[in-house]
């Protein structure tokens, strides 16, 4: 059976409002000398949680949140599974040994351009079973958290995230006591069950300051369970 690319590490795709390389670069020198106890790992999601350089959508509650403990963001804006393999297969995770790892990945891989032409939620889905057991090799003491992907629109695009996270909640809930799969996304929905807009910054899949409080408060009995 063919392996798919969404498990074959390859370095950026995709142009965004950043400097990939460059943002690389400065992670290869922040590792040096920063010892992470949290670090993120993700696509524009996460990268946009915190004003590096990018727009920092969610830089207030990060500040609240993150800014007093020791923590890494490794979100890059547009990356895909294969993206962010290659990236810590690359020393972005060099002398880190964190308590936590949360992983935000998969929305990308249902995003079509001109370079990608889009992957099935299965072959997402092995993306993030292959990052996920990179990760558990890389960093044999870490606890990792398996986020659900977000709901974004358009709606054909919604309904491969659900399927995708079918079966990231059925090969990751509470099958390993490394990993725990957290599924928030009730809390980005409307009573009704529709996507809250309120949340976002546009239609697509970018959380607001209300989004990003949602899910770093979500996150905080995780992270206080682990003392951190």
């Amino acid at each position: 059976m063919k392996t798919p690319r969404t498990c074959l590490p390859c370095p950026k795709i995709e142009n965004d409002s950043y400097d990939w390389y460059a943002r690389h670069s400065a992670k290869l020198l922040e590792v040096q000398h920063k010892k992470a106890d949290i670090i993120f790992i993700g696509d524009s999601i996460t990268h946009f949680w915190h004003k590096e350089d990018c727009n920092g959508y969610g830089e207030e509650i990060w500040q609240e949140y993150y800014a007093h403990r020791r923590t890494l963001n490794l979100g890059y804006g547009f990356d895909r599974t294969q993206n962010m393999l290659w990236r810590i297969q690359h020393n972005e995770l060099e002398g880190q040994a964190p308590e936590l790892v949360i992983v935000n990945a998969g929305t990308n891989q249902f995003s079509i351009t001109q370079n990608y032409n889009g992957d099935s939620p299965e072959d997402a889905f092995a993306g993030v079973k292959q990052l996920v057991e990179t990760l558990l090799q890389m960093l044999p003491k870490s606890k990792i958290i398996v986020m659900a992907v977000f709901p974004r629109m358009p709606e054909e695009i919604n309904q491969k995230i659900n399927t995708l996270n079918a079966l990231l909640r059925e090969h990751f809930d509470k099958k390993n006591d490394r990993i725990a799969f957290l599924d928030i996304n009730s809390k980005f929905l409307l009573p009704d069950g529709s996507f809250n807009e309120a949340l976002y910054v546009d239609r697509c899949c970018h959380p607001n300051k209300d989004g990003y409080r949602i899910w770093a408060e979500a996150l905080e009995p995780c992270l206080k369970a682990e003392n951190l």
